[in-house]
């Protein structure tokens, strides 16, 4: 897994987490993300930043496909 020669930081100033997107139209998509997002915090600061390129359509489609396996 190749990872960030940098990392950057949120908007509340910590260093953002790296995640992985697993919805539909970003399956394994990896991105940036405020350590506070999606955990209860009252304002988690909504930091967000992609890492790397998107899937191409094939890697997508058979990412799906293994997943519904």
């Amino acid at each position: 897994m190749e990872m960030p020669e940098v990392i950057p930081v949120c908007y509340c100033g910590n260093l953002a987490k790296l995640n992985t997107y697993w919805s539909n139209n970003n399956p394994g998509r990896r991105f940036f993300g405020c350590k506070k997002f999606d955990s209860g915090f009252r304002k988690p600061c909504q930091f967000f930043s992609w890492f790397g390129p998107p899937l191409m359509p094939h890697s997508r489609i058979m990412l799906l496909d293994l997943l519904r396996k």
